[in-house]
């Protein structure tokens, strides 16, 4: 009798966010439904997230020293260095400059009725203020600070902290380099070491990811059960419109790339990176799909341990395509609505600001909402203004999130793929 064929990974996550969307409208309906999925079924999909957040410092560790710890010489290192910031630079850059043609083409803040932004306005909270405290925070921060904030001084606080990647990345690459710089005989322990626990923690991912259907579910069922003011997002619907057709073309802009400059046909890195997609919609958090993401990259595409270990934790930290994107869209929008008129020279201000901004905001909490008021600063938006600003763009950010979180992971793993391919 033959063996019963089991259904593919990334059709069951694609079945559990139809399931759990249709779970949480119908909890939605149903009169403490919502309060039902935010109590015993979004937890399960929170434990989840928390199980690939866990396995991402330790991954990255590991899986880092054994790459650069099995490289050749430091040239390699350093030109994969140059080739994978020089891409993330690029692909940004030109994320920033879709953005500004997109929404200047199509105008989504000429749709907005005054009514919209009077109740906006009604509906600004503390934690909206809260939000612009924190963007201005970033704003002051001074210009190496960024570097400043790589180097740890306290290298069990780093390894703590997911939000500190960086960090663990700076320290795993100076123990890596001084992995080769020491003797055979000192060398060889560690690297056995290394490797052994590599393949422990490909384990743990492999068994994890087993569970992301049904966490899936759970996530999914709490996003619809938990949204309740449509209004304002019918209302805001140009904005979100804009922004997913520039979503949808970087979407469609990194595979083409993989398959010219990497030499990976079209599907192939498409059903490759899938499963990491899905679960990127689903957590909207990069850094918890991080592990999937490496794991896809090497099983399924086949690119080197040593760059996969590079590529995508520095990706995962610093490449915010997407959210430059939406940098972008959203300082135009909101001075498009509000009435802040904007010269030319104030939108080449926005690509060079949202450009050096996602470096800068890398690993800090709401990075993209910090990104949004240093650019909206930059082109002289009224302080006084900035919370209905922020107000109009959370109010449809949540969906829009998830997306966002695709293309994220998308343009690591075709920046991986590139650099795989050159060295």
């Amino acid at each position: 009798m033959p063996a019963k064929k089991s259904i593919p990974l990334h059709y069951q996550i694609v079945l559990g966010i139809i399931l759990g969307a249709a779970l949480g409208l119908v909890a939605g309906k149903i009169d403490g439904g919502p309060a039902f999925i935010v109590d015993w079924v979004k937890p399960i999909g929170t434990i989840f997230i928390r199980l690939l957040k866990l396995l991402a410092v330790p991954l990255v560790f590991v899986s880092l020293t054994k790459g650069i710890s099995d490289l050749k010489d430091f040239s390699t290192l350093s030109r994969m260095s140059f080739r994978t910031i020089g891409l993330y630079m690029l692909t940004t850059v030109f994320a920033v400059l879709l953005g500004l043609f997109l929404v200047n083409f199509f105008q989504p803040g000429s749709f907005v009725s005054e009514e919209t932004v009077t109740a906006l306005g009604a509906s600004i909270t503390e934690t909206t203020n809260a939000k612009v405290g924190a963007g201005a925070a970033g704003a002051a921060a001074g210009p190496l600070d960024f570097f400043v904030n790589m180097v740890p001084d306290n290298l069990f606080a780093a390894l703590s902290a997911n939000g500190r990647m960086l960090q663990v990345i700076f320290f795993t690459i100076l123990f890596s380099v001084c992995v080769l710089l020491v003797p055979e005989k000192s060398r060889t322990p560690i690297k056995e070491l290394v490797d052994a626990l590599n393949v422990v923690m490909l384990k743990m991912v492999d068994l994890i990811i087993l569970l992301s259907p049904y966490a899936v579910v759970a996530l999914m069922a709490a996003l619809f059960a938990e949204t309740t003011d449509v209004g304002i997002i019918k209302a805001l619907l140009s904005y979100a419109l804009v922004m997913l057709f520039g979503m949808a073309i970087m979407l469609t802009i990194y595979p083409s790339l993989a398959r010219v400059f990497g030499g990976v046909p079209l599907m192939t890195f498409v059903r490759g990176i899938l499963p990491a997609q899905l679960v990127a919609f689903s957590t909207s958090s990069s850094m918890a799909t991080l592990p999937v993401t490496m794991d896809c990259l090497e099983e399924n595409l086949g690119v080197k341990n040593e760059v996969v270990s590079f590529v995508c934790p520095v990706g995962a930290t610093i490449n915010m395509d997407a959210t430059s994107l939406m940098q972008a869209i959203a300082t135009v929008f909101v001075c498009q609505v509000l009435g802040h008129d904007l010269a030319w020279n104030d939108q080449l201000v926005i690509v060079l600001t949202a450009t050096l901004a996602s470096i800068g905001a890398a690993g800090t909490p709401s990075a993209g909402i910090v990104m949004l008021v240093i650019v909206l600063e930059s082109v002289g938006f009224p302080s006084e203004k900035l919370p209905l600003a922020l107000t109009m763009i959370l109010a449809v950010d949540r969906p829009l999130d998830m997306v966002r979180t695709v293309v994220n992971i998308t343009g690591d793993c075709c920046v991986a793929v590139l650099v795989g391919r050159r060295l």
